[in-house]
């Protein structure tokens, strides 16, 4: 039996063998779901609207993708790290609840958990302001050893390029590629970080060498490297990575490039908030890839039926999120993808 061909889900499968004295063993094995690992920091959300508040929300880009992934019944992890105050307690207990491993979640005393205002324009894009309590601060988040292959790691945002995590990170990320992990990494960078860009871009360049699929929107690459088209992103990433690029453009649809360029024109919607947009594009993608069984070596050669459901999904999840202040998919949207 085949098990890499065996769907992603935990199942029990009997195996009988014959002997010539015709006694017959029963065997049970035992094919382990694969797992997606998410990294980065937790907060709470605050968001206005007119410079009024108007809801409070657990957030932080991965945080919001592994409660997408975990509503969608895949075994997901989130690495982060939090604070023992009434906020961390309640983003753990939430996260319990929306199917969630916080095992991986280090946890601090000498601080309070992070918050991150988001203020709505007209078009309801925000706009950040984040408040980070351990500035300056060394990390307390341990990264696990049990990744597997084909195990899915999925990482970005500002904590993948602080100085004082990358030694960490790093090494994490290459002990993952070397298991065989499939690595999928969003940058999305922020305006407000471009004064440290000169600092950060040799770490953005490392971790998109190291991914085999980096999904970025074209507000990333016009602040990363100064490009406006999907085209142009290409041939400024194939300059140090041979990742697969998804490349986002908003309403402006969505461009996948593996061997070739794969172009998806995207329904225009009247959004109420596109703070997780994103982040549920990123889960699909992850979802996407292990429901379909899809390993490592499999991701520059999907076929162009494969990345049209691929993308169709993305698009779907990420725009029901954008009708809503939740910053992830639906209980209602993801059961039907859980029958």
């Amino acid at each position: 039996m085949d098990l890499e061909k065996i769907g992603p889900k935990l199942k029990i499968f009997e195996i009988r063998w014959s002997f010539s004295n015709n006694f017959e063993a029963l065997v049970l094995i035992e094919y382990v779901m694969r797992k997606v690992y998410t990294i980065g920091d937790c907060v709470l959300d605050l968001f206005f609207e007119d410079d009024k508040p108007i809801e409070a929300r657990p957030g932080g880009s991965f945080l919001n993708s592994s409660v997408s992934l975990g509503r969608f019944g895949i075994k997901v992890s989130l690495i982060s790290e939090l604070g023992e105050d009434r906020v961390g307690m309640q983003i753990i207990k939430f996260l319990e609840q929306n199917g969630v491993d916080t095992q991986n979640i280090s946890r601090f005393t000498d601080t309070n958990s992070n918050l991150a205002l988001a203020f709505l324009d007209e078009h309801k894009n925000a706009d950040y302001a984040f408040y980070k309590t351990r500035s300056g601060k060394k990390s307390c988040i341990v990264f696990p050893d049990d990744v597997k292959k084909d195990d899915v790691i999925l990482f970005g945002s500002f904590l993948a390029i602080k100085q004082e995590f990358r030694p960490d990170l790093l090494s994490f990320l290459k002990s993952c590629k070397e298991k065989g992990a499939i690595i999928i990494y969003d940058p999305n960078f922020r305006a407000q970080h471009l004064p440290l860009l000169n600092d950060v871009l040799p770490y953005i360049k490392e971790n998109m060498a190291l991914a085999d699929i980096v999904k970025a929107s074209n507000e990333d690459f016009e602040l990363i490297c100064g490009v406006k088209s999907a085209a142009e992103a290409k041939d400024w990433l194939k300059g140090f990575s041979s990742a697969v690029l998804i490349y986002t453009a908003n309403k402006n649809g969505v461009s996948v490039f593996t061997d070739k360029l794969h172009s998806f024109a995207v329904p225009q919607i009247q959004p109420v908030s596109t703070v997780g947009a994103g982040d549920t594009f990123n889960a699909c993608i992850a979802h996407f890839i292990v429901a379909n069984n899809i390993g490592k070596k499999d991701i520059d050669i999907l076929s162009q039926e494969q990345i049209q459901k691929m993308v169709d999904f993305a698009v779907s999840c990420s725009q029901h999120v954008c009708m809503s202040f939740d910053n992830f998919i639906s209980f209602d949207i993801a059961s039907k993808f859980n029958k």
